[in-house]
């Protein structure tokens, strides 16, 4: 399965944006690379094609917080809050600046200008084509999130996990707002809170965005069927 056909990148310097778009087509050569230099044409892409997956700089020169405000633009309405956006940096960010963005619906987060970084966007794209969650080059102290992994695809069995919930955490770690997975899986936004509730009590962390920062640290990704729009939700049983 390719989810992603087409992607977005999004950065102020065309040397990155040409390097990654290289990694990216080593992957899959008939990926659609879409280029932007700035945030505002950055949305204007997402308005002309909505891409499949975005790439997006956090800090652009004339404007630090640039990225960050095209974060939540595009995570604020429901025209485009079902694109995953992985955040790119040159800075090296703690576990807390990652669950800040994570907090912010993006569905990743990867430091630029490392040596392996062919690898890097080869595992970034594994990853999301696998409904996982990709986080690299973190500082210290954010554990296990400083080195790339294969993903690896875990059922709802094997996590514990009633296939209702299961489903929840496919979307929520693609940064899907708590809005948009009540509307693909036919069940209420107090439903999806209740969910991610119980699964951060499971996984032993106190809030989604931990959820998700765990979901990452572990390299778990989700089977096909999961991330599959559904017409309706199965309520609370197994």
């Amino acid at each position: 399965m390719t989810r992603y056909k087409t992607i977005l990148l999004i950065d102020d310097h065309g040397m990155v944006r040409e390097g990654a778009a290289l990694y990216l087509r080593l992957v899959n050569p008939d990926l659609e690379i879409l280029h932007a230099r700035s945030p505002t044409e950055g949305l204007q892409q997402v308005r002309d094609h909505h891409p499949d997956l975005v790439f997006l700089d956090l800090r652009f020169e004339d404007d630090p917080e640039a990225g960050k405000e095209l974060l939540k633009t595009l995570k604020a309405g429901d025209e485009f809050d079902d694109i995953p956006v992985v955040v790119m940096t040159g800075e090296r960010l703690d576990r807390k600046g990652v669950e800040e963005l994570i907090g912010m619906g993006a569905a990743g987060y990867l430091a630029k200008g490392t040596a392996d970084s062919a690898e890097i966007f080869k595992l970034a794209l594994m990853n999301m084509e696998a409904g996982g969650v990709f986080i690299h080059g973190a500082r210290a102290g954010a554990a296990g999130a400083g080195a790339a992994r294969t993903p690896t695809v875990r059922s709802g069995a094997q996590l514990g996990l009633r296939p209702s919930h299961y489903r929840v955490l496919a979307r929520h770690v693609r940064g899907m707002p708590y809005k948009r997975i009540a509307h693909e899986l036919d069940i209420t936004e107090a439903t999806v809170k209740e969910y991610v509730s119980d699964m951060c009590r499971d996984f032993k962390v106190e809030n989604a965005k931990e959820l998700i920062y765990e979901v990452a640290r572990a390299g778990m990704a989700f089977e096909d069927d999961a991330i599959v729009k559904s017409s309706k939700g199965d309520g609370r049983g197994r």
